[in-house]
């Protein structure tokens, strides 16, 4: 596997939410709130609270749907509806620099995983500002084929660190963890966008699935080839991937503005 991803796994098993600078914190709070709200809202769309009815007939227990009067599901299906909700009405946070909504994609499986394993607020933050950042970061490397939508990729492999974070893996287990991942990446067309399809939502919801999942998967065992991250972003769902400029030590102390 590349060096590049193991100073990134690296990166997020060890950093601590102290180094993390205080304007960034403080950003990642206001974004917590706002993707909340869209979370909320979308929950009301028609198909977000039919798939629910008909997801919730084989809920488990253990974390939030945020909408209202619904029961608890597993980490996974509250992960996966919450993501979808907020994709629905279109107002997450974006980035700046790359095509990428890491939050509305990452957050909702922190918050479920964290729920369930009664994670401190304090790590779920940490959890959240990190995954974004590897998201972040992955994106700006690969090269987006022209017809995919970023729902699904890049920031599905945020979603798992950030999972991997929640989980207390390692460095090693956490970059096995993103690997593993890569079998979950989509190729969402950016048609759907243009004809209003909301099934363009659920690759977006697949993320706060894969947040659990990935952990998960990796605890118990499963494994992935060495360059799994550099042959799905570069070859199968991306168009080239260059990860040297974006990976770099310095980078990674001096480049923390995550959300944006």
């Amino acid at each position: 596997m590349g060096q590049q991803i193991e100073q990134l796994a690296q990166f997020v098993a060890q950093m601590q939410l102290e180094k993390i600078p205080q304007e960034v914190q403080q950003h990642a709070k206001l974004v917590v709130l706002d993707t909340l709200g869209v979370i909320l809202a979308g929950s009301a769309r028609p198909e977000v609270s039919q798939l629910r009815e008909k997801l919730h007939a084989t809920a488990g227990t253990g974390a939030t749907v945020f909408a209202s009067g619904w029961p608890h599901h597993d980490p996974r299906t509250a992960g996966f509806l919450n993501t979808v909700a907020g994709r629905a009405i279109e107002l997450g946070e974006g980035h700046r620099y790359v095509s990428y909504q890491g939050a509305m994609q990452i957050l909702p499986g922190v918050l479920a995983v964290g729920e369930c394993a009664q994670t401190s607020g304090r790590e779920m933050l940490a959890a959240l500002i990190l995954g974004y950042d590897v998201g972040a970061r992955l994106a700006a490397a690969m090269k987006s084929r022209p017809l995919a939508h970023q729902n699904g990729q890049a920031a599905l492999l945020g979603a798992a660190a950030a999972g991997a974070r929640m989980r207390g893996l390692n460095a090693a287990d956490t970059s096995r963890a993103m690997r593993i991942a890569t079998t979950l990446v989509l190729t969402p067309s950016y048609n759907n966008a243009i004809n209003g399809a909301t099934t363009l939502n659920v690759a977006g919801g697949m993320s706060g699935f894969a947040c659990s999942l990935a952990a998960d998967l990796a605890l118990a065992g499963f494994t992935a080839q060495d360059d799994a991250i550099e042959e799905a972003l570069g070859n199968l769902v991306g168009d080239g991937f260059k990860p040297a400029t974006r990976f770099t030590p310095r980078s990674m102390r001096s480049t923390q503005r995550s959300p944006n």
